[in-house]
């Protein structure tokens, strides 16, 4: 590490050397700081950035830091920025050089005022954190904690008007906002006999975050319900609602749901980032022959096109990827929704309302009038739904909609069960896909498993089914063998060794073959899976191992949202 010294060298660290200016004194008194900034050849940082990256913030620890008046606020690559108060404190510039020679980073560095550095210091604040802050807070306010605990003997004019104190609106603004930061999707708010719970669900899986106490868990869920328009006095129906805030430059809307259980009321806020981006078929896993058919079958004039799967499977996503993908000015599209998770511009998007008579049926009767191209009805919930969407495909609409089944193939002789006749049903369907979501490998804490060999020759069995071409179309060398990793856990991952998800799906075809079984066969499951086999269908399983294999996701994942053994040890 070398040294350079001149009168106005530019502090830095290069590559993990630090160079020190031997100029003009740093600490500021009275001079003005653009000034200094010039003369010292660095740049003036004069506002502090806002939501500044946790992973990026902690790059130099929060007590180290404050003790040498440093910061990190921005990082690109391999190039971290460090504001510094004194630019020249050598103890901080040997923190700075070790830093970069550990993580084999080059830092630039600007100058800083007081102001801007203790507002970067605030972000140090972990949410939660912030979180027993607020509790905190709200414990030690009496009034407020007390006319929550005496429930109907207030008036709602007095309860709105306290509910909105700064501790409960704070408690609420922090779990969002830790939500938001944790990637989740749902946040659960739940009573028990000891207090409340809140849980994230992260990636697929609930994760708890905090419990607080019965009176502060009323009152969080009483604020909730003034945000979303509620009725805070109703606790024993059912309510739905919604809410939106700005985090990080970004609006987000909140779906609310209350639900009346044992010990009080239950509140589940469904996280939606609005205009989200969701058309890029190959960062959604929809690859090969299953993204290939999908987009090729959306871009027919007529016929329907169903996504199957349990609930939080991705099904309304990938439903949303094809409107964007459909939403051109000559088409005009119209959808029915339960409720509108998305709102995309340019198409016409309603929301039923079961409780005044607006429902999936009478919502698609009133479609058929507004001369649609494309309808999307959000499910098919009953018989009546299912014929109504048939009849449109058959008078020339482009039907999208979902349906809970297990598989593909498992949807067809649910419909007929609904009671739509099967050459109705032959002559509508155009593919027939189910998915599931897994969670992806964490890219920084890879690292490949090692395997016994008869988890390896399961494996193998697998996908020895599956065509040549798709497993190149996979980018799947089977000449390098089984290799499976699995995420170690790290802080970009919080240490679950998985980061965001990515679906696994199959696809079925409806082709004419397919449209025999279904009218001669009665829609006979057996035959439609050799149909199935015939046509060269991935099951869902052979998608996410293949994906496995590829590194996306682990084995274990796949098996944990597929029917399978591969995991199951011979004794």
């Amino acid at each position: 590490m070398k040294e350079e010294s001149s009168e106005n060298t530019t502090p830095q660290v290069s590559g993990g050397g630090v160079g020190v200016g031997e100029g003009q004194s740093t600490k500021v008194s009275g001079t003005d700081l653009e000034t200094l900034a010039k003369s010292l050849g660095i740049p003036l940082l004069s506002v502090a950035p806002k939501d500044i990256d946790k992973a990026t913030l902690t790059f130099i620890a929060e007590e180290t830091a404050k003790r040498h008046n440093m910061a990190v606020f921005s990082r690109d690559g391999k190039t971290v920025s460090v504001g510094m108060l004194d630019p020249e404190d050598s103890e901080a510039l040997n923190v700075l050089r070790f830093l970069a020679e550990k993580e084999h980073v080059d830092i630039e560095i600007s100058l800083v005022s007081k102001k801007v550095l203790d507002e970067i210091f605030e972000q140090y604040r972990g949410t939660a954190e912030a979180l027993k802050e607020a509790i905190l807070s709200l414990e030690n306010d009496e009034s407020s904690v007390s006319l929550i605990s005496e429930g109907e003997e207030e008036k709602e004019a007095k309860d709105r008007e306290v509910l909105q104190d700064a501790p409960i609106a704070r408690l609420v603004e922090s779990i969002v906002k830790h939500a938001i930061e944790a990637r989740a999707s749902d946040i659960h708010i739940e009573p028990t006999e000891e207090g409340y719970r809140v849980r994230f669900r992260v990636d697929g899986l609930l994760h708890s975050s905090l419990v607080f106490p019965l009176p502060i868990g009323r009152a969080v869920v009483a604020r909730i319900k003034i945000l979303s328009n509620l009725k805070i006095d109703e606790k024993r129906k059912p309510q739905d609602g919604r809410f939106r805030v700005e985090h990080a430059g970004k609006t987000t809307d909140l779906r609310i749901s209350t639900f009346p259980v044992v010990d009080g009321e239950k509140v589940v806020m469904r996280i939606l980032e609005k205009n989200q981006n969701i058309v890029d078929f190959s960062k959604m896993g929809l690859w090969g022959r299953n993204g290939e058919l999908l987009r090729k079958k959306i871009m027919d004039p007529y016929g329907i096109i169903l996504m199957t799967g349990p609930t939080g499977s991705g099904k309304s996503t990938t439903l949303y990827s094809f409107l964007q993908i459909l939403n051109q000015d000559q088409r005009n599209i119209v959808t029915l929704e339960d409720p509108v998770e998305f709102s995309i511009a340019g198409i016409n998007q309603s929301q039923v309302k079961p409780e005044i008579g607006y429902t999936f049926a009478s919502g698609l009767r009133s479609i058929l009038r507004q001369d649609p191209n494309v309808i999307m009805v959000g499910e098919i919930r009953d018989g009546e739904t299912a014929e109504l969407a048939i009849h449109s495909a058959l008078t020339g609409h482009l039907v999208l909609s979902t349906l809970h089944t297990n598989n593909a193939i498992g949807s067809i002789p649910r419909l007929v069960d609904m009671g739509i006749e099967p050459f109705l049903l032959a002559s509508s369907l155009q593919v027939v896909a189910a998915q599931r979501l897994v969670r992806r490998i964490c890219p920084e804490c890879k690292v490949e498993t090692e395997l016994t060999p008869v988890i390896k020759k399961r494996i193998e069995d697998s996908i020895c089914s599956v065509p040549q071409d798709e497993l190149k179309k996979y980018e799947y060398d089977v000449k390098a063998g089984v290799k499976l990793y699995q995420g170690k856990g790290c802080e970009k991952c919080g240490n679950t060794g998985y980061k965001g998800r990515i679906a696994i799906c199959e696809a079925f075809e409806i082709n004419e073959e397919a449209k025999r079984v279904i009218t001669d066969e009665q829609a006979n499951e057996g035959k439609l899976y050799e149909e199935a086999r015939r046509q060269g269908m991935l099951l869902m399983r052979q998608d996410g191992i293949l994906k496995a294999l590829r590194g996306m996701t682990s084995i274990t994942e796949v098996e944990r949202v597929t029917e399978g053994d591969l995991l199951v040890d011979e004794e």
